[in-house]
């Protein structure tokens, strides 16, 4: 009887149903660049779709192999690599005068190029690859709040808030990806869909960066660590003059250890140049504003002096311990704030004794 099956099954195959190949359009302007042979190749991107694209060029990948390609196009200004989109791609087939690729992508990548029947850029192309891989991570460490992050990205966000969400989003994935374990890790959609509706407001680097670590540090392999809600409370708080005033202050001072395991850090003192450097500012009431907002978080140590000061005077940026341990939750860390610190002070005296030998 099995040999009877076997044979039928052989002789009339099931039909299956054929899927219908994803569209395909040339998008005037992309190109790619690849990293095999000798130097980097820069090469037209015939046309794409969402499951792979067509490479105008004289490089022919064994077929099967993978290799990265990274998207660009003539007018790409930012070029940091939280802007840049690289894919792992297979070659498939080959032609005349190219061969086809297949993305490689990411679980959870959904990828949606084309929202409209007109023409398509290619800032809009890449545009799309950096949302669809934000959304495939945050999918990944809270599957529970898929329906809601895809519904919040493609229509509840304005696109400056977006492009913030993805800075904030990559960020905390680079940070997880040298842990251990790190795609187990899960986040409470508490605290996800707190960073993506608040965090979506930093406009610079430096305040996506300090989100991006709250992000990471709620990623558990459980999953359910809303620890840190009221340090989100606290991030919403801070412009971005408030986060570069912030950062400095927790880098630049000097920690103190206590035996007890705790850890303060002694005076920071800087000038009025000194802040309009680090504020990128020369308003000193609007700092001086800063400085006091960030003294009544809790994050800076009061202040001494009640009226403004001038550019014959000094200010106090010395940061609390809530400060000192907000700041290094956003940096990634989930143990008690001095062991980082410690870490933090071991790695620069470090780095001082080799650029001291170099120089000798």
């Amino acid at each position: 009887m099995r040999s009877l099956k076997s044979w039928f099954e052989k002789t009339f195959p099931p039909e299956r149903s054929q899927e219908p190949r994803a569209e395909r359009r040339a998008v005037p302007g992309l190109e790619a660049i690849h990293w095999t042979g000798t130097s980097p190749g820069l090469d037209i991107v015939k046309n794409i779709s969402s499951t792979g694209m067509y490479l105008v060029t004289r490089e022919r990948w064994p077929q099967g192999e993978i290799n990265p390609v990274r998207l660009v196009y003539p007018e790409l200004a930012d070029d940091s690599a939280e802007n840049q989109v690289t894919l792992e791609t297979k070659a498939v087939r080959w032609d005349e005068d190219g061969m086809g690729l297949t993305f490689v992508l990411p679980e959870c990548m959904d990828l949606w190029l084309w929202k409209t029947d007109g023409l398509i850029e290619a800032e809009d192309i890449l545009s799309e690859f950096r949302l669809a891989r934000s959304l495939a991570f945050l999918r990944r460490i809270c599957p529970s709040a898929t329906q809601e992050l895809k519904l919040l990205f493609r229509e509840g966000l304005s696109n400056l808030r977006i492009a913030s969400a993805i800075g904030i989003t990559h960020r905390a994935e680079a940070m997880l990806a040298a842990e251990r374990d790190f795609d187990r890790l899960r986040a409470p959609q508490s605290v996800v869909m707190r960073v993506v509706k608040d965090g979506s407001w930093a406009e610079d680097g430096i305040t996506q960066q300090l989100w991006a670590g709250i992000l990471a540090t709620a990623c558990t392999m459980v999953g359910d660590d809303e620890s840190n809600l009221p340090y989100i409370d606290l991030l919403c708080e801070l412009a971005t003059i408030d986060g570069r005033l912030f950062t400095t202050a927790c880098t630049k001072s000097q920690k103190v250890f206590a035996t007890s395991g705790a850890v303060s850090a002694q005076p920071l003192i800087c000038s009025a140049q000194d802040l309009a450097h680090i504020a990128g500012a020369h308003d000193l009431m609007k700092i001086d504003r800063n400085i006091f907002q960030l003294a009544n978080l809790g994050l800076l140590e009061p202040r001494v002096k009640s009226k403004y000061f001038n550019f014959e005077q000094d200010a106090n940026l010395t940061p609390t311990a809530l400060g000192l341990e907000l700041f290094a939750r956003c940096q990634g860390h989930r143990g008690a704030p001095h062991e980082y610190y410690v870490t933090q002070t071991q790695e620069s005296a470090s780095g001082s004794k080799e650029e001291s030998a170099a120089q000798s």
